[in-house]
């Protein structure tokens, strides 16, 4: 008897469901239907953005390995879904270990799999998530090789000999980049594209940004993932060649303020580097020979390190490579004043020469410039007739 009241009670659920999704489909509704298999759990949890841009959550009772979530939805969005039992207490954490990333969108979907195997879930009826297998498919592979790496990342306590780790994921970054970047172009007007957008456009360059960015439709370059893309796209603008140089303030090594704005009249070098990076150690005598080259003839060098975990290592390398002839500062990675931030540094060494008046001459390193000391030496040398 319990169990056909079960039954009957689940019917009439799905069916008062069904009818709103049939009546709301042309009213942005996304209807999730999910039919489970295997492990059996009381509830279902599902977390995704809505249509203001906010982080909502929705938790719904499983009757008979059957559940349904419906609600408003103007777009597709990256979900995540678990599963627990009734009286389980999960920590967010846990919660997260054990969830499955899928694309909802507006529509009728059905999730189906067995719930303690998560890479078994399958979700129908969205579009964006075939697109989502499609990426997943082509990096996928290369996140495997790198997790060994990954690994000995998290397993490194030490900040400097982390970082040092850090240095190895480029080449599988490129590769990542590179793959995704193809994805961008093949399906322009997809939600992942816009999506993933928002964590490549200061990686793939100003003007392949723009180009994706162009292809987006209005409605998706005023959602929140379109204004932050495009507000990326426009702070990379502002730092090209001939546009002000972002001021700053920031405490040397002897608590002493080093303000950008105080070097107006001189030519300044910009030099963003880490104790941990060994391209930027190399790089170190040449930047000496440049600044004894050319300081009485009105040139400063500011040091800019990526270092405020390991602030030690940081002063031993100056000592060491004998940069203390001019001012360095650390990066204030992560705060308000963040200098990387301000000048949109994603990979050292870089270094940004600004003239008298404070405006951008030109970017030397980031990602894709292996000629980076050639190009500044030949900058310099119009600069000073030498």
């Amino acid at each position: 008897m319990k169990i056909k009241l079960l039954s009957l009670i689940t019917s009439l659920l799905l069916l008062g469901h069904f009818a709103l999704a049939q009546r709301g489909i042309s009213e942005n509704l996304f209807t999730l239907y999910g039919r489970m298999h295997g492990t059996h759990k009381d509830s279902v949890l599902l977390f995704y953005e809505n249509n203001l841009g906010q982080q909502v959550f929705q938790s719904r009772p499983i009757y008979d390995d059957r559940f349904m979530i419906t609600d408003s939805l103007n777009r597709p969005v990256l979900a995540n879904i678990a599963f627990k039992d009734q009286g389980e207490k999960l920590t967010d954490s846990a919660i997260m270990a054990h969830s499955h990333e899928m694309y909802i969108e507006p529509g009728r979907i059905y999730l189906t799999g067995d719930i303690a195997k998560v890479d078994s879930l399958k979700l129908a009826g969205s579009k964006s998530e075939d697109e989502y297998i499609e990426l997943s498919k082509t990096i996928t592979p290369i996140k495997k090789e790198m997790q060994p790496l990954i690994d000995r990342y998290n397993r490194e306590k030490d900040p400097e000999r982390a970082a040092q780790i850090g240095t190895q994921f480029e080449p599988f970054d490129n590769r990542i980049k590179t793959l995704t970047y193809q994805f961008f172009l093949k399906h322009p007007t997809s939600y992942v594209s816009l999506h993933e957008m928002v964590y490549y456009v200061t990686q793939i360059g100003l003007d392949s940004a723009k180009r994706v960015f162009a292809y987006f439709t209005p409605f998706q370059k005023q959602s929140h993932d379109g204004q932050q893309i495009a507000a990326d796209i426009q702070k990379l603008d502002n730092l090209q060649s001939g546009n002000q140089a972002p001021d700053f303030t920031a405490a040397d090594m002897n608590g002493q303020a080093v303000v950008l704005n105080d070097y107006k009249g001189k030519y300044v070098l910009l030099d963003f580097w880490a104790s941990w990076c060994g391209p930027c150690r190399e790089a170190n005598p040449h930047l000496a020979d440049i600044y004894n080259k050319y300081r009485a003839k009105g040139l400063v060098v500011i040091g800019i390190a990526d270092n405020d975990q390991s602030p030690d290592a940081w002063k031993k390398a100056i000592a060491k490579d004998k940069l203390d002839q001019w001012p360095n500062v650390l990066s204030g990675t992560g705060t308000s004043d963040d200098i990387n931030d301000r000048y949109g540094i994603h990979f050292i060494p870089t270094r940004v020469l600004i003239d008298p008046t404070g405006k951008i001459v030109g970017r030397f390193g980031d990602n894709n410039n292996v000629h980076a000391d050639v190009l500044l030496d030949r900058a310099l040398v119009m600069i000073f007739k030498q």
